[in-house]
């Protein structure tokens, strides 16, 4: 039973990163979380989101439990921080040559809650393994 549920998870996980389109370049990693930061900054988490979804490796299931969780994160975050003002662009750093890493920082009005998104270079392009935020400002530095 449990050898079944793993092997399950197995191909879920595998049929999701199938699915996964491919960016052909750092450059392009770059240029769409560039784009995915600018709806952020709007206070659209859903565009963001929306621009990011064909790249994922993870599940429709998932990725919706990610966005609302983020959504109610933001609004909550919201009424502390202030509204968002824009984003900067932190940091970029690789892990040999298949793990890309941008970092960026959402800037509000009394605060920056930092964005990293994590890329893994297929045999066929890069996709978006994973990524994150949060209001812990010093994650930027890492």
């Amino acid at each position: 039973m449990i050898r079944n549920a793993v092997l399950y998870l197995a191909l879920l996980f595998v049929s999701a990163s199938a699915m996964a389109e491919t960016l052909k370049s750092e450059l392009e990693a770059k240029q769409l979380t560039d784009k995915v930061m600018v709806q952020v900054a709007k206070g659209d988490l859903t565009g963001a989101f929306a621009l990011m979804k064909p790249y994922v490796v993870i599940s429709e299931s998932e990725f919706q439990g990610s966005l609302l969780q983020s959504k109610s994160q933001r609004d909550q975050f919201g009424s502390r921080y202030g509204k968002p003002l824009g984003y900067e662009f932190i940091a970029e750093k690789k892990a040999g040559e298949s793990i890309l890493r941008l970092t960026y920082i959402e800037k509000t009005a009394r605060h920056a809650l930092p964005w990293a998104f994590i890329f893994y270079k297929t045999p066929t392009g890069w996709v978006l393994n994973s990524y994150f935020w949060n209001d812990n400002i010093q994650s930027a530095f890492q």
